[in-house]
């Protein structure tokens, strides 16, 4: 197979484990079935992001280890285990054990797989690999949204999840089994491990940790809300709502390459300030003109900025900290991405619940964005210090 095979098989696998994001189209219909407020249900989507992030680390270790076709086996199957067992739920507890926790467990080993994967292929250009490889996560609603609506509509929200769920078991392990890394990765994993650096300690570590979790708070609690803003603010119907959960995909995936070679190109100065510079103006935008039109563009920027950090994220880990243990320093970076997703879509949803609106969660996605370039400056200045030591 040619290398540029083993990015298209990663976009395809991420595709399926990025159904997490088209949670929007499920939660409605959900507070109808169980009941309880916009909090309430919430939280499936915030564990599955949270245990996401939480087993990034695990699926780096067990890389060391193990193949990639079997790490990518083993998750994905837990993944769609947990979709499965989650349409079988009766109540939110069970919701919470299977999409939150299984599922969550399953994304987060799978998921960095074809990422180390393709940079493994793709030395020479790892932030426009990265980026390539993460557009099928970020694209996944346009093409899971939809289809999650239509068996939401035939059957409600429960049948959905589970047919979800035998489908991507037919889909993901096929993909699982042809996953290996390039000749000189295959080598490297069977040598001794090289001597870590203790990233805790690192002042860049924390720089880059913090403006991940920034911009992964207000991606994902923008991502959660989606639907609901569209309904209830600016009065579309759930079908129209369900579609703009798929056209905001096509930003989320194209944020992706973009800001990855923006990076590899320009460094993660540039990307990063960018990308807090569009939230801010979309975010103001969208509290002071709350209508369709606003709503098209704002959320297309805020879902084009969450696609951007996913590819930021991992390429500036890359060239911080180098390639040998890379599946295991962007494993520690992407607790930031766990955290983001816990307290950013609990915020969302306990101001919702609080204030009646969804609208007043913008003017804070304005202040943490302008936070994030303070940031910026912080860890260009440790990466210059410890160049400079």
């Amino acid at each position: 197979m040619k290398r540029i095979g083993y990015i298209v098989l990663g976009m395809l696998l991420l595709l399926c484990l990025g159904t997490v994001y088209s949670y929007s189209v499920f939660r409605k219909p959900i507070e109808a079935t169980f009941g309880g407020g916009a909090t309430l249900s919430g939280l499936p989507y915030m564990l599955a992001l949270f245990f996401y992030a939480l087993f990034m680390p695990v699926g780096g270790k067990l890389l060391r280890k193990y193949s990639p076709r079997f790490v990518a086996l083993f998750g994905s199957i837990m993944t769609s285990l947990g979709w499965i067992g989650a349409g079988f739920s009766r109540s939110y507890l069970g919701l919470l054990a299977f999409y939150g926790v299984l599922c969550g467990i399953g994304v987060g080993i799978a998921y960095g797989v074809p990422l180390a994967v393709s940079v493994s292929w793709f030395p020479e250009n790892p932030g426009v690999a990265l980026g390539a490889t993460v557009i099928g996560f970020g694209l996944s609603p346009l093409v899971t949204a939809p289809i999650a609506r239509r068996f939401v509509e035939a059957a409600g929200p429960l049948a959905a999840l589970r047919s979800l769920g035998v489908a991507f078991l037919f889909v993901t392990v096929p993909i699982a089994l042809l996953l290996r890394f390039a000749e000189s990765r295959e080598t490297s994993t069977q040598s001794p491990p090289p001597p870590r650096t203790n990233l805790i300690r690192q002042g860049k570590f924390w720089a880059l940790w913090m403006s991940f979790f920034l911009g992964t708070f207000v991606g994902l609690s923008t991502i959660s809300i989606t639907g609901p803003v569209a309904q209830e603010v600016v009065g579309l119907s759930y079908e129209k709502a369900a579609l703009s959960v798929s056209l905001f995909a096509i930003f989320n995936g194209a944020g992706r390459p973009l800001f990855g070679y923006l990076v590899d190109r320009k460094g993660f100065k540039t990307g990063a300030l960018l990308s807090y510079l569009s939230i801010i103006v979309a975010s103001l935008l969208f509290f002071a003109y709350p209508h369709a039109v606003t709503y098209a563009f704002a959320f297309a920027v805020l879902w084009m900025n969450l696609g951007a950090w996913l590819a930021m994220a991992p390429a500036t880990t890359y060239a911080l900290f180098g390639r040998a243990t890379y599946a295991q320093n962007y494993g520690m970076v992407f607790t930031a991405y766990g955290a983001g997703a816990i307290v950013g879509t609990f915020v969302s949803g306990i101001l919702r619940d609080l204030t009646g609106s969804y609208l007043t969660a913008f003017p804070l996605n304005a202040l943490l964005a302008g936070g994030g370039i303070g940031g910026v400056f912080l860890l260009e200045r440790f990466a210059r210090k410890e160049e400079c030591a």
